[in-house]
């Protein structure tokens, strides 16, 4: 092998360990659920791209109140579906859309868009 060779062999390597630490090992921002007047539990979500924030930290026997505002037109963010507390809402374009549940057990329970290509976590503490 050529020292060229060498280089951009180990450069690709480095470039693709960066790429499995971002997208899979990085650590992600947690945010906590602000209490509102009403004794929710409440976080506003954006939609666009994806669920920001998509990790959500909320306490177990209170109500949550999650507002989605949708910011795109891909057919994929349609929807929001919580499978483990039987929950969806539809999120129409520029809307504010408001899913409440209340979470008896601690754990983690995901979230996601119809495709299952948008996910986030509800983490219950």
């Amino acid at each position: 092998m050529t020292p060229a060779q060498i280089v951009v062999t180990i450069a690709g390597l480095a470039l693709s360990l960066f790429i499995a630490w971002f997208f899979w090992f990085a650590p992600k921002a947690k945010t906590q659920a602000a209490v509102s007047a009403s004794g929710a539990q409440e976080v506003a979500v954006t939609v666009k791209g994806g669920y920001t924030p998509d990790l959500i930290v909320v306490k177990a026997g209170r109500p949550v109140r999650l507002r989605f505002t949708r910011q795109e037109s891909s057919a994929c963010s349609e929807m929001v579906l919580f499978p483990d507390f039987n929950q969806s809402a539809k999120l129409p374009e520029g809307e504010e859309v408001s899913v409440e549940f209340t979470p008896d057990k601690p754990g983690e329970y995901g979230f996601q868009c119809m495709m299952g290509m948008l996910r986030g976590k509800l983490i219950v503490e």
